[in-house]
């Protein structure tokens, strides 16, 4: 069984004056804890340390519940890095503004009122409790028909404006593979997803296609309109910054929407050519950096254009789609996909060094698109990886077998 979790954000009514002030008060204590909680990260060397230093006094002094209290404790964990570099040079930079409070089902209750009105039922302190109402928009009608579909929600996220976030799951059957055709799916920083569609009986490519290249080029242009904004911030411009911040969440918004979007097209081709899908298993992609004083392979320009690359996001909505509509996902080893030649089987160094979207094999050599490249090879190592006992694939174009023993992690 495979567990998919989808988050969507549900749009309030307006409240009353009231219910504002309540919320504000609610986030302002929760905001209270964080920092709190934040101050004491420094000299603390595990979260239960953590909590041994902090639960008692803010138990004292706080009406929010001990699950809230436990649930900014993880939340301030996770930000043991980031805070610890700030703390250690000035402790009066740390101050959070910003947050969300996760519920459990113990402290919320989806009810309907009389009139048959959505509402959330929010338990803020012990048996107190004030009421959110919800608007019947799109959201909302997704909201419902999920719920029809047997998804179910024991999580919320109540969000700063009012809003609730609501974390949907559902457990899928992992399909059997039983189709013939692969859909390999190399994600890259210039193109999102190259895509090559392998037949594994015969090995002929039936089709290739590249989703996502205006991604780029966009990011592109709002890293150069942040850089501009950012000059005219730290010069004092109250109207740059205002401008930077619309334009980050204009960027998130663009990128999340792109990569829900190819997601869905490469689910429609793979149900088209009846595929299953293969994709590389990327990890710590935002970790690759070099230390002073030792070479290597990445610069910062290099760093950025990878760091850019919306990987998780993008396979988060790839392996929901695919749950959804019963097609076989999977993730496979990266190791040699991008240095390997599936014209003769060669290893090469990948990329030509004048052209980075080239690749060329010193054997054979073949010049190809490195991506398009890339992505035949994570359809042949899916193919050796369900089959470890073939060690030879025989392409349409060459009488010869290719040995392809070299994708696989010695």
């Amino acid at each position: 069984m495979r567990l998919v979790r989808k988050t969507l954000i549900l749009n309030r009514k307006e409240l009353t004056f009231r219910k504002k002030d309540l919320l504000n008060t609610i986030i302002k204590e929760y905001l209270r804890v964080l920092n709190f909680t934040c101050l004491q990260l420094p000299v603390c060397y595990s979260s239960s340390e953590l909590h041994q230093k902090t639960y008692k006094s803010i138990r004292e002094t706080s009406f929010l519940p001990s699950d809230v209290i436990q649930e900014a404790r993880k939340d301030i964990w996770k930000l043991k890095k980031v805070v610890n570099k700030k703390t250690l040079k000035d402790k009066s930079r740390i101050n959070l503004n910003n947050c969300s409070i996760r519920l459990n089902k113990r402290w919320f209750k989806f009810i309907l009122t009389n009139k048959g009105y959505p509402c959330f039922k929010l338990t803020y302190r012990p048996k107190k409790t004030f009421v959110i109402p919800i608007k019947i928009d799109n959201q909302f009608k997704r909201f419902t028909d999920y719920t029809k579909d047997e998804w179910k929600f024991d999580n919320i996220s109540l969000l700063k404006n009012g809003n609730i976030a609501v974390v949907l799951e559902k457990e899928f059957e992992e399909p059997k593979i039983t189709q013939t055709n692969i859909l390999g799916v190399d994600v890259g920083s210039a193109t999102l997803a190259a895509v090559t569609i392998l037949n594994s009986k015969t090995g002929k490519v039936k089709k290739q296609l590249y989703f996502g290249r205006d991604v780029a080029i966009k990011q592109k242009k709002f890293d150069k309109r942040r850089s501009k904004l950012k000059s005219l911030a730290d010069k004092g411009s109250n109207q740059a910054k205002k401008s930077l911040k619309r334009l980050k969440h204009k960027q998130r918004n663009f990128v999340k929407t792109r990569s829900g979007q190819v997601a869905k097209e490469i689910v429609n081709l793979a149900k088209e050519y009846n595929c299953s899908v293969a994709v590389e298993k990327l990890k710590n992609l935002r970790g690759i950096k070099t230390k002073k004083g030792q070479k290597g392979n990445s610069n910062k320009k290099g760093r950025k254009k990878i760091n850019r690359i919306p990987y998780h996001q993008f396979n988060q909505f790839l392996e929901t789609n695919c749950s959804i509509s019963e097609i076989p996902y999977n993730l496979y080893d990266p190791y040699h996909t991008s240095k390997f030649c599936s014209n003769c089987g060669a290893i090469n160094s990948g990329h030509l060094s004048t052209n980075y979207s080239l690749y060329k094999c010193r054997k054979c050599g073949r010049i190809c698109n490195s991506d398009r490249n890339a992505s035949k090879n994570v359809a042949i190592k899916s193919l050796l990886e369900r089959n470890l006992q073939v060690a030879t694939l025989r392409p349409s174009f060459l009488r010869d077998e290719v040995f392809v023993n070299n994708l696989l992690r010695p």
